[in-house]
């Protein structure tokens, strides 16, 4: 859900992916363009701690980077069934 906000946002502000990563570099997060392309694609999770970067580099506040109208009636069965939008596997699973 994040990730389409993010390039959203990074649209609205004019900026490239390599410019927002070179941004998000200078704040003091090592992300490659093609780590934040896979993260506006919705193929990388976002962490917790990677939302304030996100939000302080677009200047924004945490809640833009959510969509206003969450249908959590969709979203509830997937996640409660363990059902993951990304295709990576997290750590310890194979």
């Amino acid at each position: 859900m994040v990730g389409r906000q993010v390039r959203k946002w990074r649209d609205h502000r004019g900026w490239s992916q390599e410019a927002m990563a070179c941004k998000l570099q200078l704040l003091g997060w090592s992300i490659s363009r093609h780590s934040l392309a896979k993260l506006e694609l919705g193929l990388r999770r976002v962490a917790d701690c990677e939302l304030f970067f996100l939000a302080r580099v677009l200047r924004i506040d945490l809640r833009d980077l959510f969509p206003r109208k969450m249908p959590l009636i969709e979203i509830g069965p997937a996640f409660q069934s363990g059902k993951r939008n990304s295709i990576f596997p997290t750590r310890g699973e194979k």
